[in-house]
Formats: C-alpha cells, structure tokens, sequence
C-alpha cells in the first residue's frame, strides 16, 4: 500500500513538472520581439519618469518601461507595478527561479523599503536592465546593490500565440 502511495505521488509530480518544463521562457516570437523593443528603448535612454509608461519622450518608470517594450513586442500583458509583475498579475505569467538559474528576458524584482519595490530585466552577460530614478533606462552590472537587494528572478512563460 505504501509503494502504490509513494508511486502515484511520483507519477504525479512527474506529470505536473512534465507540463511546467514544456512552457520554460517566453515563445520564441515574444522573445525576439521583447528583446528588439527592449534594446530599442535602451538606445534611446529615455529619463525617469514614476509612472510614466507611455513613450521614451515623455520619460519611463520601472515597471512602465518593461510594460511599454512588452506592449510593443505584442506580448499579451497589462499596465501594473513591479510587486504585481514579480507575482504574475496582469498576464505577467512566470515560474520563480534561483538568482544561479536565471536567463536573458527573465523578470528580476528588488526589495528596497517594501516587497518588490523595483523591476528589471536580466540583460546579455549577466547585466540587467531598468528604469533607475536616477538615470533613466540603464545596463547595468549585477552586483553591488542590485544583487544585494535581490528578492525574486521569474522566467517569463507567456507563449507566443502568433
């Protein structure tokens, strides 16, 4: 009776990590297209602007600065802030990984005065990308302060329905 127990409990985490691993980063035509925006935006170094997510001219927050690239990459996710990013709301579907797994176009959520205070995205060679209050859209290194205040890393699973 217990083999059958500890069988079917196997059996089970096997189908259900089976159908997580098949959906493990973005689809591949989100990700091109979030990528190209991203790098667009960057290019531009738009400033700061807190809640601004409308245009590079008018100045970009965290959370609006991934929202506008991901509207313009065609991925099918809605305006909200980082800590509402981080936990998958508004279509920002993802799978919390550790900081040694995450890959490019992975959400990374820091914590500064309150959970998620901060968003960005893990960019090429381990740098990341994000709207800092004091310099605009930026790459920068993961270490220091960013690592340091580290709260979450989530894999994007949106998939591509093109």
């Amino acid at each position: 009776m217990r083999r059958l127990v500890l069988l079917s409990l196997l059996l089970c985490c096997l189908a259900f990590f089976g159908s997580v691993s098949k959906v493990d980063a973005l689809g591949p035509g989100y990700q091109a297209a979030f990528e190209r925006e991203l790098k667009t935006i960057i290019d531009r170094h738009p400033r700061y602007q807190w809640g601004g997510s409308v245009n590079e001219d008018k100045g970009l927050d965290c959370s609006g600065y991934l929202f506008l690239a991901a509207r313009r990459g065609g991925l099918p996710v809605k305006r909200t802030t980082a800590a509402r990013m981080m936990v998958g709301e508004g279509g920002w579907i993802g799978v919390k990984v550790p900081f040694s797994a995450g890959t490019m176009l992975d959400l990374v959520g820091w914590t500064f005065r309150r959970r998620f205070d901060h968003i960005g995205i893990l960019w090429h060679n381990r740098t990341v990308t994000h709207s800092s209050s004091r310099r605009g859209v930026v790459v920068d290194p993961m270490r220091g302060a960013l690592k340091k205040t580290l709260s979450g890393i989530r894999h994007l699973t949106i998939g591509d329905t093109k």
